[in-house]
């Protein structure tokens, strides 16, 4: 498949000639078609704030100096001829399997390929975690102060291509685009052309709602229980709610390395926090109801159990609400 793609991107390159070469050719800044696309997403990390993903990268510009050179297409090394400096801004750790040639035409069109795999950092705003959409993106851009820097223009005709099938099976991924982004590196630093390729990918909250969520909410429930248990029951009654609240905190734990330490917080944050508030109530609430036991105010007691048997589901439901439909 990855052959298939390859050849197809290097026919793209090499299709319909070259347009726009700037008139001072070899000295100037040259016109460079550039391509990128999207073969595989292996793995999006929300605590590193990273995507794991195989690109395929094309380029196309015209070299006068090798005009007439060959009187065939041929191929020769990429050190061999001129070639644009091209970097990807948001590279992590990435590895080319492709070998470093490009493919010159009797008109002095060169045609270039690489497949790049490996990890690209993307920041993400996690604030809707874990009902969030993320734009992930790679750039390449081309340095006007390093190597040999080139006017870059997005190559259209690749964009058509598309992968249906990714890796990834916890994000459902729209299709990707190609478009012209320039890049600073400080700002009143000069401008460096870049092309990024950008996506739009949606979260699928399933394993979240079984996984987590649901087993969440049992384990609030499982404080509700000690409204139900009779008043003199006090260990009882107190062990449940201390043994639910050690449960959230080891919950929170577990759940620290699915995102980043964040200065905010999160869908999930606010209803943990909101879980965590109400079974401490609770546990004050079991607290004082053992004092009023101890002072032979059963009644009171009862009455308590009879208001929490309400309140606790209704404030419960009418927080999740707030949190999941806000």
């Amino acid at each position: 498949m990855i052959r298939r793609l390859v050849s197809c991107m290097l026919a793209v390159a090499l299709s319909g000639g070259f347009q726009g070469v700037v008139a001072q050719a070899v000295q100037s800044t040259r016109q460079v078609q550039l391509g990128l696309m999207l073969v595989d997403l292996t793995e999006v990390n929300g605590a590193e704030q990273t995507i794991s993903a195989d690109i395929l990268m094309a380029a196309r510009w015209n070299d006068p100096e090798l005009k007439g050179r060959y009187p065939e297409a041929r191929s020769v090394g990429l050190d061999d001829v001129w070639h644009p400096t091209l970097l990807i801004y948001n590279q992590r750790s990435v590895s080319e399997s492709l070998p470093r040639e490009v493919v010159v035409q009797p008109d002095g069109t060169v045609g270039y390929a690489q497949r790049f795999t490996g990890t690209f950092s993307s920041p993400m705003n996690l604030r809707d975690f874990p009902l969030d959409s993320q734009e992930f993106y790679v750039w390449v851009v081309s340095p006007q102060r390093l190597g040999s820097p080139a006017a870059l223009t997005p190559m259209e005709d690749l964009a058509t291509y598309s992968v249906d099938r990714l890796s990834v099976s916890d994000w459902t991924v729209e299709p990707a685009r190609l478009e012209e982004a320039s890049f600073q590196a400080a700002p009143g630093a000069p401008a460096n052309p870049g092309i990024k390729l950008s996506f739009v990918a949606h979260r699928k909250t399933t394993y979240y709602v079984i996984q987590v969520l649901i087993p969440l909410v049992a384990i609030v429930m499982m404080a509700y229980a000690v409204f139900w248990i009779a008043p003199t029951v006090i260990p009882t009654r107190v062990g449940v709610v201390v043994t639910t609240m050690l449960t959230l905190i080891a919950y929170r734990f577990m759940l620290a390395n699915l995102v980043p330490r964040l200065s905010y917080l999160t869908r999930f944050d606010w209803f943990m926090l909101g879980a965590t508030v109400i079974v401490s109530l609770t546990l004050f609430a079991m607290a004082g109801t053992a004092y009023l036991v101890s002072r032979d105010r059963e009644a009171l007691v009862r009455r308590i159990d009879r208001v929490g048997r309400v309140t606790y589901p209704i404030v419960f439901v009418a927080y999740s609400l707030i949190v999941w439909l806000a």
